[in-house]
């Protein structure tokens, strides 16, 4: 199951949420409405026998019970709206929740050194932006957890059992798992259940709100036989509360355990195509089922369960509440035995003075068996036959990360992930070969920034010209961290002086349109700017005009030569017409050019995941027609990718 796929069924899964807490709240609602008429009878019988009445009491109130459930209604309501405004800053909001505290990417200790590189290679290797890192220091267990909205504010978070206790292929299995959840949809679906369930936990917490209030009311209030019913009504309202809040934990727990097991099975086998080591992260699970544990001491973890490479609870739960398959059930999916780990070997348990400085320092990792299938630099990443692969998780697409990091200074690696740094980065990248603009270009940025900026962009301009592009790409995508910092006002200036530097030349070219795109969809998202379109479309019926346009655009780029570009052309259109788009027309550069694949881009960011495929198949093959891809058709590809919220790996390494 590739990535279109798994955002389909996390798009199935929403669906099934929602319908999961409509009736659960429906149940609450319904049963606090009868518990507070149950309440208000034993009042009204009390009251009678005080007062000698003999008039006959009614048990069930249609008014009464209306303006109970409403007033619980409203309280579930207010509760999920609340939490989703407490969640949208996205998965930072989570890991701070949980303790968590930002990792300095400037850091020297040698154990946040080995996450960072982990994490920025898996990054780079599937084409989205280094998520922000996390570790929850004070909790000893290992495990882990990705969350966010999209990928443009995914947080991974670590506890400080990972650090101390996995080897670095047992990290990396586990970094592994949690990039298939922010590839698949998973980490959206997750945030989600935080919010919904939220509403549904609220009761058993107002219900303790209100046994706590009313101890602490003085006796001669309550001995006061007037209002000796209404202590009761109070009482009894409280107890309700808290015994539909448990019906509302137990129900909060099923409802995660039946969107979240089979979800960890995919990851695991995900992890393992990523990093071509099955025993990296079965000996994470070993290590979880074996001495370990993944127990996560922080009083939110519970709402927060689902998220976790393991299950966060001390004890076991039962299969019906269990948001994790068994760990001996996920080690056997693996192709192990739960007793193949037993024996590790020495150096797999670390701690900080454990690691060894040359692991550290290096930013290439080795996988096993990762050289027997690594990517031939003169033809490119993809042969024709590999299109499929697109949205799959490839131990491939790792080892050409490693290589494209390895070849980048280790000085421009320091300086993306400062704040300053890595503005002077992108600013390099966008400056133009023709002399005219580029002195143009530089007393903009002279004008426009810092000092300590213009400083660093006269250092290492040179070495950015110099860059093949593919680096340039990673050097992009290592900086998001760093300009995630930005205050909004200093984001503001950013976008402007970007703005400025593309268009002084009063032309895009294809470079530029891609750095456009992904700060679109990665910054912009993410600083609150835009906002992504819903997925709407589920046919190409009505997008031939688009398609032929983005396949005329690829296919002119790639090839200097009209015939070259009219089969590139067809060997795409074939592909789309097969899904329904009609007889494609081959378009001139003049009515493909980036203002017009900007407008076409706009109609397939609204397009669901299985299409958005197609196009990328389609596009893919125009563009290896002649059986290899070149920088500009791997930008062009990039840059696609970002538009429809797409990740790609990186195509070419030469």
């Amino acid at each position: 199951m590739d990535f279109f796929d798994r955002q389909e069924l996390a798009r199935k899964n929403s669906k099934r949420l929602i319908y999961y807490y409509i009736l659960a709240v429906i149940g609450i609602v319904g049963s606090f409405g009868f518990a507070v008429l149950g309440a208000r009878y034993l009042f009204l019988v009390q009251s009678s026998a005080q007062t000698n009445s003999l008039v006959r009491q009614s048990f069930f109130d249609p008014e009464f019970f209306l303006y109970s459930a409403l007033g619980v209604l409203v309280l579930i309501i207010l509760s999920t709206i609340f939490k989703i405004a407490a969640l949208s800053e996205g998965g930072a909001a989570v890991a701070k929740s949980l303790g968590g505290k930002e990792v300095d990417s400037t850091t020297k200790d040698p154990r946040y050194r080995r996450l960072i590189n982990v994490v920025e290679e898996m990054s780079i290797a599937s084409g989205v932006p280094v998520p922000s890192i996390y570790v929850m220091e004070q909790e000893d267990g290992i495990n882990a957890f990705a969350a966010g909205h999209s990928s443009s504010n995914a947080t991974i978070g670590v506890t400080a059992g990972c650090l101390n206790k996995l080897s670095r292929s047992e990290l990396q299995g586990v970094i592994a798992h949690e990039f298939s959840h922010i590839l698949n949809g998973d980490m959206r679906l997750n945030i989600r259940m935080m919010s919904v369930l939220c509403g549904i936990l609220m009761m058993f917490v107002a219900g303790k709100f209100i046994l706590r209030g009313f101890g602490r009311s003085s006796s001669r209030s309550r001995s006061n036989s007037k209002e000796g019913g209404g202590a009761v009504f109070i009482i009894v309202v409280a107890l309700a509360l808290l015994l539909i809040g448990l019906m509302g934990s137990i129900m909060a727990r099923i409802i995660k355990a039946a969107l979240s097991r089979q979800r960890e099975f995919l990851a695991d086998a995900s992890a393992v195509q990523f990093t071509r080591d099955p025993s990296g992260i079965s000996g994470a699970l070993q290590k979880i089922g074996g001495f370990s544990g993944a127990k996560i001491e922080h009083p939110s973890a519970e709402e927060a369960s689902h998220m976790f490479f393991g299950s966060c609870y001390k004890k076991k739960l039962s299969s019906l509440f269990a948001t994790h398959p068994p760990i001996d059930e996920r080690i056997r999916a693996l192709g192990f035995t739960s007793d193949q780990h037993q024996n590790m070997p020495k150096g797999s348990e670390l701690n900080s003075g454990q690691i060894s400085v040359g692991e550290t320092q290096s930013s290439v990792s080795s996988f096993s068996d990762s050289s027997a299938h690594g990517s031939d630099p003169e033809r490119g990443f993809f042969e024709e036959k590999d299109l499929n692969q697109i949205g799959q998780i490839m131990a491939d697409q790792v080892v050409v990360a490693q290589r494209i990091v390895s070849e980048i200074d280790e000085s421009l690696i320091s300086l993306v992930h400062q704040k300053l740094g890595a503005l002077a980065i992108v600013y390099s990248l966008l400056i133009s070969e023709e002399e005219q603009v580029r002195d143009d270009q530089f007393e903009i940025i002279k004008g426009s920034c810092e000092d300590e900026i213009s400083k660093i962009f006269k250092t290492i301009l040179d070495q950015i010209t110099d860059m093949h592009s593919t680096e340039k790409i990673a050097l992009l995508d290592l900086a998001v961290p760093a300009l995630r910092r930005l205050s909004p006002e200093e984001y503001g200036q950013f976008c402007e002086i970007i703005n400025e530097l593309i268009n002084i030349d009063e032309q895009v070219d294809l470079f530029e349109f891609m750095i456009q795109k992904n700060i679109r969809l990665h910054l912009d998202t993410f600083f609150g700017r835009i906002q992504l379109p819903s997925e709407t479309i589920k046919t190409l019926s009505k997008l031939n005009h688009q398609s032929s346009v983005l396949l005329s655009a690829i296919a002119g780029f790639g090839n200097e030569d009209e015939l070259n570009r009219i089969q590139a052309f067809k060997k795409g259109a074939a592909v789309l017409e097969l899904y329904g788009t009609g007889k494609l027309k081959f378009l001139p550069p003049v009515n493909c050019g980036i203002g017009q694949m900007d407008e076409a881009l706009k109609a397939f960011e609204k397009c669901v995941p299985t299409l958005k495929k197609t196009l990328l198949i389609a596009c893919g093959k125009a563009a290896i027609s002649d059986g290899r891809i070149t920088s500009n058709e791997a930008e062009i590809l990039r840059a696609i990718g970002d538009s429809i919220g797409t990740p790609i790996p990186p195509f070419v390494y030469t």
